[in-house]
């Protein structure tokens, strides 16, 4: 039986732009964050440095945007990692 890839469109929003495209929804949104950084000229070798959220959420990049049941249409945002200072 073949398989076929899933796509769903979705933004992913950063401070150096916003990038609309079609994603297979089943890439593990690591994957998917350092992809989107590296087509937007961030450095993808940074990307730990960086949390992928949805409506202020952090999401667990392990998972795949259908494990993650990301809705079409729906802006992630990838932001840098707060660190908190003891």
């Amino acid at each position: 039986m073949p398989t076929t890839t899933h796509q769903i469109n979705v933004t992913f929003s950063t401070t150096a732009g916003d990038l609309e495209s079609n994603f297979s929804v089943n890439e593990p949104l690591r994957a998917l964050k350092r992809e989107v950084m590296g087509r937007l000229k961030l450095d993808p070798s940074q990307a730990d440095q960086f949390v992928v959220t949805l409506s202020g959420n952090v999401l667990d990049e392990g998972k795949t945007l259908g494990e993650l049941n990301i809705p079409p249409r729906a802006v992630l945002v990838i932001e840098r990692r707060e660190v908190v200072k003891i």
